[in-house]
């Protein structure tokens, strides 16, 4: 029998013999389900806008179904000509009960009506609010979509300018992005953590994972104040002292004396589900932003953190 049959996985064994690494037990009809009803999901988040409707402004189109039109945009990764051609021939208007489609630069001027603590709001309502496992990293994302060949050709070498750093928070057993936050690519992790936690204080987590980006002693403090345990691997030099930061000394402790232990106690393999999603996400939405004013960029990035959060297949 063919080694891929029953899920298995090949591991990197040094006789390159097949082991059983994992069981694949996914519901594929259920999945496919899923995935054909997801622009029904996204449509049924104007309920969750329905707030920027209030009070009733002048204007024809309301907010609430303009901002579902730019969610399927990201969904779709098509242009704002592409998703106002759409509206007007697929009958999308029409699920959203308006008079008729709105043209594209209509769509294109709503993203600047949209709040970030608002969308930070309407985020919450899709996650859970205590959690066991949660997770922080960061990747970067393109500002254009040019093409290697346009770099050799006129000869522009990719710059630190051309990208931005995204920075995400985890919920690592259902998948969801809790927090994300925007910075210049050659901005340093760390200092993102503090600002997260902010934004995340109704949230209740037992334990917080990272990588050695993040071992510092603010990092650890931040951590232990929202009552969650560190799970941040720290410098093999580091001192047992505790220096200000009880919390990371305990961690130098257990980690110099059996490392192995203390990464099945925070599970730490658990991590690389960050890096999962990221590049989820960079598939399913592209790797790069449209938007081009800074303010709309971290909008634009919040409302790929809704869609993801709604889309995702239900753990």
């Amino acid at each position: 029998m063919h080694p891929h049959g029953d899920g298995m996985q090949k591991t990197n064994s040094k006789k390159g013999e097949w082991e059983r690494h994992k069981e694949v037990n996914v519901p594929w009809a259920k999945y496919d389900a899923h995935r054909d009803n997801e622009y029904k999901y996204v449509i049924d988040l104007r309920n969750l806008f329905l707030e920027l409707d209030i009070p009733i402004q002048r204007r024809e189109f309301l907010l609430s179904n303009l901002t579902v039109l730019i969610l399927l945009k990201i969904m779709f990764g098509i242009s704002y000509r592409g998703i106002a051609s759409a509206t007007k021939n697929l009958g999308f208007y029409k699920m959203l009960r308006m008079k008729r489609a709105p043209s594209y630069k209509t769509i294109q001027r709503t993203i600047q009506y949209l709040p970030l603590d608002f969308l930070l709001q309407v985020n919450r309502v899709l996650t859970p609010s205590k959690i066991q496992l949660a997770g922080i990293d960061s990747s970067g994302m393109k500002t254009n979509c040019k093409g290697v060949w346009v770099q050799i050709r006129f000869k522009k070498p990719v710059q630190k300018k051309d990208f931005k750093k995204i920075h995400i928070f985890v919920d690592l057993e259902s998948k969801k992005i809790l927090s994300c936050i925007l910075t210049k690519g050659s901005s340093y992790d760390s200092p993102q953590l503090k600002h997260i936690l902010q934004q995340c204080r109704w949230l209740k987590v037992d334990i917080i994972l990272g990588d050695g980006g993040y071992d510092s002693k603010e990092c650890f403090n931040d951590i232990t104040k929202q009552g969650a345990v560190p799970g941040i691997p720290v410098r093999k030099n580091a001192t047992t002292r505790s220096k200000g930061s009880p919390s990371r000394r305990k961690a130098v402790i257990e980690q110099k004396k059996d490392i192995d232990k203390w990464k099945e106690k925070v599970r730490y393999t658990m991590r690389c589900i960050v890096e999962a999603i990221f590049s989820g996400t960079k598939r399913r939405f592209g790797e790069y932003i449209f938007s081009i004013k800074e303010k709309h960029r971290c909008v634009e990035m919040w409302l790929r953190t809704i869609l993801w959060n709604v889309l995702i297949y239900p753990r």
